[in-house]
């Protein structure tokens, strides 16, 4: 479905990527692991077009979309739940979800369905809303484009604990629903149990991948690109 082929990618003359490799399949739910400032967010903005890539290409369902304007690449099909969630503070949490809405079977009354804290916080602000309900608005705000690939930048980041076990339980409904999902988090153990494959970048590059069983037995080494 997704395809990065030699991604660079910089700000200015500071290069953060260096031939980045990643794919993922129809169906498949990937991670994007390791440590802060090693070029997961940019990874992200590069394939939604908020930052054109200096080489390489980006393939969609077969179509490169390299450098394509961000609007067009939520078009094609990929919906991006930001890191920081970036909810609209003026409008309510219906406004927030419909406004960007394409029809598709995710709806708003399902969305309501899969966060029924959203339906009963519907006229409230963005700004009146918790870190957790956020959060949750922010995936529902995703899911109602109607994405064939779905991205969630530090999915679980800042969140309490219970809200933090609704999100993963969220995640595992939408794999078994069939949505891709790319996902960025630092939560280990969540992150294997979802994902069926694995990428590690460091330093703006892979240095690892595989899944969750591989993970499991290169534990040392995958650690050591993982912690400070």
């Amino acid at each position: 479905m997704l395809e990065l082929q030699g991604v660079e990618s910089a700000y200015g003359s500071s290069q953060v990527l260096f031939g980045v490799d990643l794919a993922i399949g129809e169906g498949e739910v990937v991670s994007l692991m390791g440590r802060n400032g090693m070029g997961k967010t940019t990874t992200v903005r590069t394939i939604m077009g908020l930052l054109p890539p200096k080489r390489g290409e980006i393939r969609f369902r077969g179509k490169n979309i390299a450098g394509r304007p961000a609007y067009l690449t939520a078009r094609s099909g990929i919906g991006l739940v930001p890191e920081g969630r970036r909810i609209f503070p003026n409008l309510t949490v219906r406004e927030n979800l419909v406004a960007s809405a394409r029809k598709g079977p995710w709806t708003l009354q399902r969305v309501y369905e899969l966060f029924p804290r959203l339906q009963e916080r519907e006229r409230n602000m963005g700004t009146q809303l918790s870190g957790g309900e956020q959060q949750m608005l922010a995936i529902g705000r995703a899911l109602m484009t109607n994405p064939q690939l779905l991205i969630l930048d530090e999915a679980t980041e800042g969140l309490a604990p219970t809200v933090r076990s609704d999100i993963w339980a969220c995640l595992r409904h939408l794999r078994e629903l069939g949505q891709s999902l790319l996902i960025i988090d630092h939560q280990l153990e969540a992150l294997l149990k979802v994902c069926d494959r694995h990428y590690i970048l460091d330093k703006g590059q892979v240095v690892w991948s595989g899944d969750s069983e591989a993970f499991r037995s290169d534990a040392e080494r995958v650690q050591g690109y993982l912690t400070v």
